[in-house]
């Protein structure tokens, strides 16, 4: 009954993190669903950013596109730095052709129709199960760069490595971009977001949030690194019953906590405020 429940639960989660995974076409464009909604979502953002700070029509090409990128690749390159691994971007034009195509196209649009970047509220609403799923995918790809030959054994075998790259891999690219203001005409290097005063947990969940899925999905699939901390003193078939997922599962559960965060942020940033207000106002 409960193995049942589960899968339903998972399965529409499951599906969709699949979906993510397929190129949108096999010979045209032959990069991944999950990084052509990243990068959409990451252009939208970043045009809203750069015109509420009064940049948007001041920006250079060459500082509009730099700043896109850092803000969609921070997160890849610093974990690929802090595991002394290549990122894709010093070897592959993939990535530039994947990612500029979106930018430039999410340009074009919002140059016809510039109403949609007034519109926070209301995608964030509609897309906040897609955000924390796509977000997910680049938590559980980033630690899975933990199981390359080429990384040390040492952060291979640490929860900590799991935990703070799955924090990089949800956050990194939106706290590069904040802490350089790469959406200004004059970069500058100011406090990472997370740790600005008045900041709060709503405001962090990128952060926390990543570490915590990719707590979730390790502890959930069994792997050997979290044994020691969680799971050394369970009897096995226990764990085996009761606690272990398929990998498809456990990327499907973490993605279900996740769309829960999100969905409490969308709801706390708002809603809940406004209901706050009337309720003062009454």
């Amino acid at each position: 009954m409960l193995s049942t429940l589960i899968a339903i639960t998972l399965w529409p989660f499951a599906d969709f993190l699949y979906y993510l995974s397929i190129p949108v076409h096999p010979t045209w464009f032959p990069y991944p669903v999950a990084t052509v909604l990243h990068a959409g979502r990451i252009s939208l953002a970043f045009q809203a950013n750069a015109r509420r700070v009064g940049a948007f029509d001041r920006l250079t090409w060459s500082a509009y596109i730099t700043g896109f990128l850092i803000m969609c690749w921070g997160g890849g390159l610093i974990s690929h730095a802090l595991l002394a691994l290549p990122p894709p971007q010093l070897y592959s034009f993939g990535p530039y052709i994947n990612y500029l195509t979106i930018h430039l196209c999410f340009t074009a649009l919002t140059h016809m129709f510039p109403s949609i970047l007034n519109h926070n509220k209301a995608l964030d609403t509609l897309l906040f199960p897609v955000d924390a799923l796509v977000r997910t995918k680049a938590i559980i790809g980033t630690i899975s760069l933990l199981g390359l030959p080429e990384v040390d054994p040492v952060l291979a075998e640490s929860p900590l490595a799991h935990l703070i790259l799955g924090a990089i891999g949800s956050s990194g690219g939106g706290v590069m971009a904040a802490t350089l203001s790469t959406w200004t005409t004059q970069w500058s290097f100011s406090t990472p977001i997370f740790l600005r005063p008045g900041v709060g947990w709503i405001d962090t969940i990128d952060v926390w949030g990543g570490a915590l899925v990719a707590a979730v999905y390790s502890i959930f699939s069994l792997q050997s690194t979290f044994y020691p901390v969680f799971i050394t003193s369970l009897d096995q078939q226990v764990i085996n019953l009761k606690l272990a997922l398929s990998f498809i599962d456990a990327q499907a559960f973490s993605g279900l906590v996740l769309t829960i965060l999100f969905g409490i942020r969308v709801y706390q940033i708002h809603y809940m405020s406004k209901v706050a207000v009337e309720t003062k106002i009454q």
